[in-house]
């Protein structure tokens, strides 16, 4: 059976990994990515396609979708996005049916991967609900209970693998091997003591994970389920958007499976509309705990920036929620009474410049790409030009200490407060075993 996969968000590519990769009943002729033009193409590696992709699997533009579906006889278009609005999803298995094969969604089970340790996932109902703040608050009280915590993190963004792309590689005994296929481990959040791991093929992922630590956080992205067979799952649901129908493929398939149902920014939505999203969890999975907890901003070091221009940096993620902007810094600008917000969009440098090109919305914000090293320069250099007295860091690392700041330094990120935060703990200890 031919085989043709959609989605730009890494679920395409583990999908592949867990399901296709060996199965030589089933043959992958290629991705498609919604992050390419028509004409544009890329390849998914040989050293993570495996023996039977000795070339590595084309990528295509998804705008070519029905020609792919024709050139390569395709039997069966399996959906694999990360996160997709449910019009979306209903618009592209229109296209696929209408060009005579079939639309598949596959059980999201099928490619959940067993571990040893117990593994404690979080999702979103939707993106942008509280995900971040709640896996360090898990991986917070997990440390304080004595366990070794690794974080495991989806990938962050698509990996184009155009003909441009650079493979690295590292000495494995003796041997070059590709680093696509190196699993990345690194501090998580300036956490001492727990380390994230993220990359490409989630089965190396997790023997690097399984090495270290004795329980295991999955960290979702947008509102996509677990890569790992979960011991619980907690989703996060944010009362200040529509409760009853998600707009996110597949938030809705993670709200009926969670175990837990954490709604979240109950201090900044009215009793009513926690009581909507209560009521809706409660029809549509009414086995599942329901808690609430207020999201506030947390400013460390408040008293440097109050009073002063500042500039905010974030990830860049926050720049793609959309209409949840602002994020944790610009937050804290105004709650820590800073004077003024200076925009480093006239001074942006290297790859700065492009990410304002996307986002020409983007005034008040230095959005940072990524912590290799030739993004963390563009940023240092981007705001050595800009005239602030002072710097507020909303970013997942220690900007002051990495970029070594002269300027003074506040810290700020949305943090997680339940309200029944013994009932929570009670449920995590319960699936350790």
């Amino acid at each position: 059976m031919r085989i043709l996969i959609v989605g730009t968000a890494g679920r395409d590519f583990h999908v592949f990994n867990t399901i296709y990769r060996q199965d030589p009943a089933h043959r992958v002729v290629a991705f498609t990515s919604a992050e390419l033009s028509a004409g544009e193409r890329g390849t998914y590696p040989a050293c993570l396609a495996g023996p039977l992709y000795p070339d590595g699997v084309p990528i295509v533009a998804e705008a070519e979708l029905e020609d792919t579906i024709r050139a390569h006889g395709v039997d069966e278009v399996v959906f694999a996005y990360s996160e997709l609005g449910c019009a979306e999803v209903a618009g592209l298995a229109a296209r696929v049916l209408a060009a005579g094969t079939d639309f598949h969604l596959a059980n999201p089970r099928r490619s959940m991967l067993a571990t040893t340790r117990p593994v404690i996932a979080v999702t979103s109902a939707r993106a942008g609900a509280g995900k971040s703040p709640t896996v360090r608050y898990l991986a917070e009280m997990l440390r304080s209970w004595g366990h070794r915590v690794a974080v495991v993190r989806h990938p962050w963004r698509a990996q184009r693998f155009g003909p441009d792309h650079q493979h690295t590689f590292v000495r494995d005994d003796g041997h070059e091997v590709d680093a696509c296929a190196d699993p990345q481990r690194e501090p998580f959040d300036a956490l001492p003591g727990i380390d994230v791991v993220s990359g490409l093929d989630y089965q190396a992922i997790l023997s690097v994970a399984e090495e270290f630590a004795d329980v295991i956080v999955w960290d979702s992205a947008g509102s996509d389920l677990p890569f790992l067979r979960p011991s619980l799952h907690v989703l996060i649901t944010d009362p200040l958007r529509v409760p009853d129908s998600p707009d996110d493929f597949p938030g809705e398939v993670g709200l009926r499976m969670a175990d837990v149902v954490l709604i979240s920014k109950c201090d900044a939505a009215g009793p009513g509309q926690v009581a909507q999203v209560e009521d809706a969890v409660r029809r549509m999975n009414p086995s599942a705990a329901v808690l609430r907890a207020d999201s506030p901003v947390v400013v460390e070091g408040a008293e440097r920036i109050a009073g002063c221009t500042v500039v905010v940096v974030e990830d860049e993620l926050t720049l793609d929620l959309g209409p949840l902007r602002p994020g944790a810094g610009v937050a804290a600008a105004h709650q820590a009474g800073a004077s003024g917000i200076i925009s480093p969009r006239p001074q942006a440098v290297g790859s700065l410049v492009e990410v304002y090109a996307r986002h020409p919305e983007a005034q008040s914000v230095l959005p940072v790409t990524g912590y290799r090293a030739s993004d963390l320069e563009d940023v240092r250099a981007t705001l050595a030009a800009t005239p602030s007295e002072a710097v507020i860091d909303a970013t997942r690392i220690d900007l002051a200490a990495t970029l070594g700041l002269e300027r003074p330094v506040a810290k700020a990120a949305y943090a997680i407060r339940p309200h029944d935060p013994d009932r929570l703990a009670g449920l995590v200890r319960a699936a350790l075993g």
